[in-house]
């Protein structure tokens, strides 16, 4: 019984080594990313392309096209409600044919 003891006890201290090391591996390879570098957006960091930095939130989030491009934006009118401005042709006189091109 006496020497079945030793044999659990010497396996169980493998183990606790085993794990010590995979600890260590562990945490002399980790990355540590700076503020505004997200891991998924850089995985190679330090060799990341400014530009994709630039579109993406510091939490990794894409940042969408228009913020950097506001011409894309589709452009409503300030009052949804209102109605378009008429255009009337040259010659004709908005006062005096409201309704055009329904004038008499």
């Amino acid at each position: 019984m006496h020497q079945s003891h030793l044999i659990v006890e010497r396996i169980y201290n493998m183990y606790a080594k085993l794990f010590i090391v995979c600890a260590l591996a562990v945490v002399a390879l980790a990355r540590e990313y700076p503020a505004g570098v997200h891991p998924a957006i850089c995985p190679n960091y330090p060799f990341c392309d400014p530009t994709t930095l630039a579109r993406f939130t510091p939490d990794g989030q894409p940042i969408p096209e228009w913020v950097y491009n506001p011409a894309i934006l589709p452009v409503a009118p300030a009052d949804p409600h209102a109605a378009a401005a008429r255009e009337y042709p040259a010659g004709v006189n908005p006062a005096t044919c409201p309704n055009y091109p329904y004038c008499w």
